[in-house]
């Protein structure tokens, strides 16, 4: 790297990492690498010509980040993980175009499960996204390939997308922090849809301070950086969520929440309105609108899905819109339901997911005793309170059995700055072995 700036070197060594790790762990579909060292060595100029003072227009300049292959990027294709389907966009989505103008550098598409239909970070079309801790295990999904980016070390943020857990779950299993945003806070145009009402677009980056800084030039607007401080906050603990979890997730859980009580928060336990109806509802209404966003590619080639996603997808058209009516009007019970279970705390915490990273070819694991598909349970933490408007994060705090383990932390709408300050604080109790203060040990 001699004779580069720092910029330069910056975005060098993600390039590097890719080239040396992505044939293992799948992370990116496509990758620009000469475009990224061009737009480099132009954020570099720009800023030397300012005689190498930081330009405050451009926090992120020389962060390479991976974007998530359902949100357009100009000049690169869009797949959505899909087997043929592409599209080729002239401009970037909103999203993208506000991280560039603040000096981020796209190295690439990452990897997603097929239309961002599913949970796991698999995908036969295009290849399994693999963990960075492990190889062998999942990533989770459908935002795999951003979660696995930034673990590596390939990105230093990613862009992601969230409709039932899609960023809080690759987030957890690979030990970065995630956030899903409360929903609309940021642009969804040039990105391909899942389901409409239940979709949000948010950051994945290494450390708490990372992803509320992209999230804030993902939204255009400017918040304090989330500080450490929850003395004299209440915080509600789903109890039940961590009687589903297996052993080494619920300690390591139930440390954090201990570390929290020493730092002042007082933590109340919280009965929550019925979280099996809740995924009940989420299910038909996601199903109904995949089944009208894919309508018109669903008819002509029907053939070239996934068996497993057309079978999540061709249900809706067979429920119709009494079926999807109703599951509307009890998202939005529960969500009443749920604001009155937390009245009076300032936000909630729970598992992100019930188990540690399994095996790529596990489709049913034991928990506690309990068979459960691999699918449900990777589910089972995130997805009730995908039905909700406002923010969840998912923040690594430690590891077992050599791989992370993440807490989420959800609050009432537009409560982001809430919500990071207890996942900043949660995240400092850690101790150095995950987000970004350490590195996975099998790279």
């Amino acid at each position: 790297m001699s004779g580069m700036g720092a910029i330069e070197q910056r975005v060098e060594a993600a390039i590097e990492a890719t080239e040396r790790l992505n044939p293992t762990l799948n992370a990116y579909l496509h990758l620009d690498l000469e475009g990224a060292r061009a737009e480099a060595a132009e954020v570099e100029a720009i800023e030397l010509a300012r005689g190498g003072e930081p330009d405050p227009r451009r926090p992120l300049a020389g962060m390479p980040i991976c974007v998530k292959d359902n949100v357009d990027v100009a000049g690169m294709p869009t797949t959505a993980g899909g087997a043929e389907w592409v599209r080729h966009p002239d401009r970037d989505a909103t999203v993208v175009a506000r991280l560039r103008a603040a000096g981020a550098i796209v190295v690439g598409k990452g990897n997603t499960n097929e239309f961002a239909c599913g949970i796991d970070g698999r995908n036969p079309h295009k290849g399994d996204c693999r963990n960075p801790w492990d190889p062998t295990r999942l990533t989770g999904g459908s935002s795999s390939g951003p979660a696995a980016a930034v673990s590596g070390g390939l990105a230093g943020a990613a862009i992601g997308t969230d409709t039932s857990g899609s960023i809080r779950v690759p987030a957890a299993l690979c030990g970065v922090v995630g956030i899903r945003p409360t929903r609309g806070l940021v642009p969804a145009d040039g990105v391909v849809p899942l389901a409409w009402s239940l979709d949000a677009v948010g950051p994945l980056a290494k450390d708490v301070a990372g992803a509320a800084l992209v999230l804030d030039l993902m939204t255009g607007r400017e918040s304090p950086a989330p500080r450490p401080e929850v003395r004299g906050m209440r915080l509600g603990l789903a109890t039940e969520l961590l009687d589903i979890c297996e052993e080494p997730v619920a300690e390591a859980i139930g440390l954090a929440v201990e570390a929290l009580r020493e730092e002042g928060a007082e933590i109340v336990e919280v009965a929550l309105p019925d979280l099996a109806r809740a995924s009940a509802i989420h299910r038909i209404v996601q199903c109904c609108e995949v089944a009208a966003a894919h309508a018109s590619w669903f008819e002509r080639q029907r053939d070239l899905y996934a068996p497993e996603v057309r079978a999540r997808i061709e249900p809706g058209y067979a429920l119709g819109a009494e079926a999807y009516l109703r599951a509307q009007r009890h998202r939005r019970l529960f969500t009443g339901e749920f604001a009155a279970s937390i009245d009076g705390l300032d936000a909630l915490l729970a598992p992100t997911l019930p188990v540690l990273a399994p095996p790529i070819e596990a489709e049913e694991l034991t928990i506690r005793g309990e068979r459960r598909r691999t699918r449900t349970a990777l589910l089972s933490c995130a997805m009730p309170f995908s039905q909700l408007d406002g923010p969840a994060v998912s923040v690594p705090i430690g590891l077992r059995e050599g791989l992370p383990v993440g807490l989420q932390v959800i609050g009432r709408p537009h409560a982001e700055e809430t919500v990071l300050r207890v996942a900043a604080t949660a995240e400092g109790t850690a101790g150095d072995e995950v987000a970004g203060l350490g590195r996975p040990a099998s790279i």
